[in-house]
């Protein structure tokens, strides 16, 4: 929700305010962790571009897992099986499983906006990976694709999203999968 306000102006000069809210949509993504059989993460660097997130204001990049934005009336499987394929050339039948949800704030263009990620994860062979179909937006963002361990993840000064992303992976590699998605902070 948003505070607006509204001026109307009436007879002499006399004007009125009205503050009212209004309801601000939220950004609903689906994203994928992709495993391959070396517990690798398949994890997509972008350039920061027209979103900030206040924790890597020192960071011009960011990486994280591939996937994105709905489209109108798409559900969150759809469009995660549609992102991996424009994002990493990869035919999903599935879309996995749910673990992880991710709410949000960033700035995008100055403004606020609130997000909410679903996050699935799913065991997949060993690929390269090559972007298919990127909006151009992207193309401007899009540095590259690599798979990382958790080790390399927890050892490097890259900046991850989600910031614990290697502590959140390990119980995942070993099979534990949560039976309903866990809210993590991004």
């Amino acid at each position: 929700m948003a505070l607006a306000a509204l001026f109307v102006r009436k007879g002499a000069g006399i004007i009125h305010t009205a503050f009212y809210m209004i309801e601000k949509p939220v950004v609903e993504s689906a994203r994928a962790l992709l495993i391959d059989p070396q517990d690798r993460v398949l994890l997509i660097q972008l350039a920061l571009g027209r979103m900030a997130i206040d924790a890597i204001a020192l960071h011009q990049t960011v990486w994280l897992t591939p996937g994105g934005s709905l489209h109108p009336g798409e559900s969150f499987e759809d469009a995660l099986l549609r992102e991996i394929f424009e994002e990493t050339g990869l035919h999903l039948d599935h879309p996995g499983h749910w673990v992880w949800t991710s709410p949000k704030r960033i700035v995008r263009d100055g403004q606020p906006v609130d997000t909410l990620a679903r996050v699935y994860i799913q065991r997949v062979p060993a690929f390269e990976p090559v972007p298919t179909a990127l909006t151009p937006e992207e193309r401007v963002t899009f540095r590259e694709l690599r798979w990382w361990s958790t080790d390399e993840i927890a050892a490097s000064s890259e900046f991850f999203i989600p910031r614990q992303l290697a502590v959140l992976l390990r119980p995942l590699l070993t099979g534990a999968w949560p039976a309903e998605p866990v809210r993590i902070v991004p």
